[in-house]
Parts: structure tokens; C-alpha cells; sequence
């Protein structure tokens, strides 16, 4: 029995691996063979989309490992609505959205004022309708937690967006976060964000492009990594975690409906050099 379990994790092991090493150049040819590429912040066409590799490895490999990993099944359907639900809204964006108008306000300014109904919109609305869908799962008999939990997951999915304006940073910022939030699970023993490491490790892959400006993570991806944060977040048992960190976030976007972030960060002499290390600029 234990030798077909260990054979079981090998076989895997060796899937994950052959799937991280040949679907990135696989999407990078399909995305530029099918055009949909777009310049970048020096003018450069890229492959966009890039993050569909994270959505597709993970939404793959979360299930099957769930068959042979009981720590996994609990939360496994939880983690399949924020990995598919976040990456197809982002997907939806990056194929039929509207490049011109920028920010949540813009989107429903559009869609309240000029009565025009954008693919920025419907990504804002339908994330926060999954972020309420989870917080009911979640927390079915306790209303604050339900709220505490939509506004995590929604605004952690919102802010990676914020920072995915350069090679690198989006990526780099999920990775502090993720770490974070795994670090805090692992101390107090809670194995639920333990999924958290089918975004992270896909993730990896796609910085190591996303870096060079070799290809654009683009809303697939980035929608797909903020709101498997927001749901590791909402899932540290530490209430006084969860606000602390909403709270964070609530000033983030404070700050980025006045100034823009890559302004801000050019402004300051240590986050302009962190910033450089995640990425050319």
C-alpha cells in the first residue's frame, strides 16, 4: 500500500514538473501565434495573458493532488472558485476590455453614467460576488466574517491589479504576501492556506518571464494570484491578521485612487530600488 501511494506521488510530481517546464513556452507561441500581444511600458509587443499557464496548472493539478492529499480536501472546491472564478474574469478582461478607461471608478462611471457595460465592470462585480460566494461558504452563520472575508479577497485581487503596471512587480509583491501568509499558517499549525502553493509554484514560472518583459502576466494572472491571496488571507484563523491586513489594503487603495503607484514608488529611494530587483525597468 505504501509503495502505490509513493508511486502515486511520484507520478504526480513528474506531471507537475513536465507541465511547469513545457506549458509557459507552449502559451508564449500560442498567444503570439494568435496575436494577442500588446506593447508594454517601453513599446515592446509582448505575448499578454501569460497568466493563463498559473490558471491552467493549478486548476489541474489542485484537484488531482486533493485525491491523495486529505489536507487539501476541505477547502478544495474554495480553492477552485477563487483559481477559475478570478483567472476567467481577468481572462475576460484581457480579451474584450477596454484599455482607455482606467480604475474601478472609471468602469462603473461607465456603466452608471454612460450606461455602457464594460468587461472592467463585470470583472469588479463578479469578483466581489465570488468574494461574497466564498465568505457565505466560509463562514455560512456568521455575517461579520462573511464581510471581513468578501472585502479581503475582493481588494487583495484589486490591489495585484494596482501593481501590475511593470515586469516583475505584481509577482514579487504576491510572492511577499504569499510568504507572509504561509509563514502565519505554518505557526499556528492551519493547513487550509496550504493550497495557496498550487498558485505559488506556477507562479514562479511566469515571473521568470514576466521579468524580462518577455511576455504580460495581464489580468488573467493577476486577478488569479490577488484573489487566491485574499482567500489564504480570509483563512488565517488570526482575526486581529485578517483586519490588520484589510486594513492595509483599504489604505492601499486610498492612496492609489489619488496617486498612481509607479509615481509613488519612483518618489521614493528604497522602494525605487526594491522595485528594480523584481524587474527590468
Amino acid at each position: 500500500m505504501s509503495g502505490s501511494v509513493s508511486n502515486l506521488e511520484l507520478m504526480l510530481a513528474t506531471v507537475g514538473l513536465l507541465g511547469l517546464l513545457v506549458l509557459p513556452p507552449l502559451a508564449a507561441r500560442g498567444l503570439q501565434q494568435s496575436g494577442h500581444v500588446e506593447a508594454n511600458f517601453r513599446g515592446d509587443r509582448i505575448p499578454q495573458s501569460f497568466g493563463v499557464v498559473i490558471l491552467l496548472w493549478a486548476s489541474l493539478m489542485l484537484p488531482v493532488c486533493s485525491l491523495n492529499v486529505p489536507a487539501l480536501r476541505p477547502d478544495v472546491l474554495h480553492w477552485m472558485i477563487a483559481i477559475v472564478g478570478f483567472g476567467l474574469l481577468g481572462l475576460l478582461d484581457d480579451l474584450r476590455g477596454d484599455k482607455k478607461i482606467k480604475g474601478i471608478r472609471g468602469h462603473f462611471r461607465a456603466a452608471l453614467v454612460e450606461h455602457r457595460i464594460t468587461t472592467g465592470f463585470i470583472k469588479a462585480v463578479g469578483g466581489g460576488l465570488l468574494a461574497l460566494a466564498l465568505g457565505i461558504r466560509l463562514f455560512p452563520h456568521r455575517p461579520a466574517d462573511v464581510l471581513i472575508t468578501a472585502a479581503l479577497i475582493a481588494l487583495t485581487a484589486n490591489a495585484i491589479n494596482l501593481f501590475d503596471l511593470r515586469p516583475g512587480r505584481a509577482c514579487a509583491v504576491f510572492f511577499l504576501g504569499a510568504a507572509v501568509a504561509l509563514l502565519l499558517a505554518w505557526s499556528e499549525s492551519q493547513s487550509r492556506v496550504l493550497s495557496l502553493w498550487f498558485v505559488l509554484i506556477p507562479t514562479l514560472t511566469v515571473y521568470l518571464r514576466d521579468r524580462r518583459a518577455q511576455a504580460m502576466m495581464g489580468d488573467t494572472g493577476s486577478n488569479l494570484i490577488g484573489g487566491s491571496l485574499g482567500l489564504a488571507l480570509a483563512l488565517l484563523p488570526s482575526l486581529s491578521v485578517r483586519l490588520f491586513a484589510l486594513a492595509l489594503l483599504f489604505a492601499l487603495h486610498l492612496v492609489a485612487e489619488r496617486l498612481s503607484i509607479t509615481q509613488l514608488i519612483e518618489r521614493q529611494p528604497l522602494l525605487r530600488a526594491l522595485d528594480r530587483l523584481t524587474g527590468v525597468r
